[in-house]
């Protein structure tokens, strides 16, 4: 919403904006209700999800490698809390490209570096998933977008 609140100052300049420019103002308060109770559920949400996601993890018993090459585990741990937070903070802004731009292209380096995209590719998809279980229909339905991108641009890697 912020940034596309900063294009239509952009786009405007000199004018006023039309209704048609104007509508995903209206669309973002009509949804304002959902959106913060999608946010709380998350942030209530979270210990169990990542609870149930490190027993996932600890099912796969190579997931983070053996000896030396094990992953940090912990670091793994904040990671994932913090894009959970950043999950619940973009549903509630509704800003898709300020994430993207802002956090995901910066972790998927993160990612990368330390050779954990296996893992991303495990975790994502888990993630999506689970979340369902702690949001209605309308809420997985403004959560589901970001989740799906957390997953492509992470899970990609």
């Amino acid at each position: 919403m912020l940034s596309q609140l900063a294009r239509l100052t952009v786009e405007a300049d000199g004018r006023y904006a039309t209704s048609e420019e104007l509508q995903f103002l209206r669309d973002y308060i009509e949804s304002l209700d959902s959106r913060v109770s999608t946010y709380q559920k998350i942030q209530a949400a979270e210990a169990e999800v990542l609870s149930q996601l490190e027993a996932k993890w600890a099912a796969n018993e190579n997931l983070f490698g053996q000896g030396n090459n094990k992953l940090n585990v912990s670091t793994c741990q904040r990671d994932l809390k913090n894009m959970i937070r950043y999950t619940a903070t973009t549903v509630l802004s509704s800003d898709l490209d300020r994430l993207r731009e802002s956090c995901l292209l910066w972790y998927q380096t993160i990612v990368r570096a330390y050779k954990y995209g296996h893992i991303a590719n495990i975790t994502y998809p888990l993630l999506n998933e689970l979340m369902k279980q702690f949001l209605s229909a309308e809420e997985a339905a403004l959560a589901s977008p970001v989740l799906g991108l957390n997953q492509v641009i992470l899970g990609k890697t």
